[in-house]
């Protein structure tokens, strides 16, 4: 069993959550920022509907903001006080990685928001 054949796979992956096959996003590279959200309207695979109501991805924006501060702060933590760096310099590094990790996050957390409501053999 490969690794995007499981649920956490489909979502690390941004692949639909029901077939595991289809990319969930039109454009594999996130970090074309004027096409990161688009999204087909159907799995072109399954024919799972992508967005099922209008505003579906706003709870999305809490586990994106979860995840980001819940990682940053762990981040952090392993770097001051596990490698000795200074605050300021931890501070830093932990923007940057923030900053490069956004756009992948954003996505991420639509994956896994939708693969939350989604039972595998079953419509929403």
């Amino acid at each position: 069993m490969a690794f995007s054949d499981s649920a956490f796979g489909a979502v690390v992956t941004c692949k639909c959550p029901r077939c595991r096959k289809a990319d969930m996003f039109t454009n594999k590279n996130p970090y074309i920022f004027n096409e990161m959200a688009k999204m087909p309207k159907h799995c072109p695979n399954c024919g799972l509907k992508l967005e099922p109501e209008t505003g579906f991805y706003y709870g999305s924006m809490y586990l994106s903001y979860a995840i980001g501060v819940f990682s940053s702060l762990l981040f952090f933590a392993i770097l001051n006080f596990g490698f000795g760096i200074q605050t300021t310099y931890a501070f830093i590094i932990v923007a940057g990685l923030w900053l490069l990790g956004s756009p992948y996050l954003f996505r991420f957390s639509r994956a896994l928001w939708l693969s939350l409501y989604v039972n595998r053999h079953r419509d929403i």
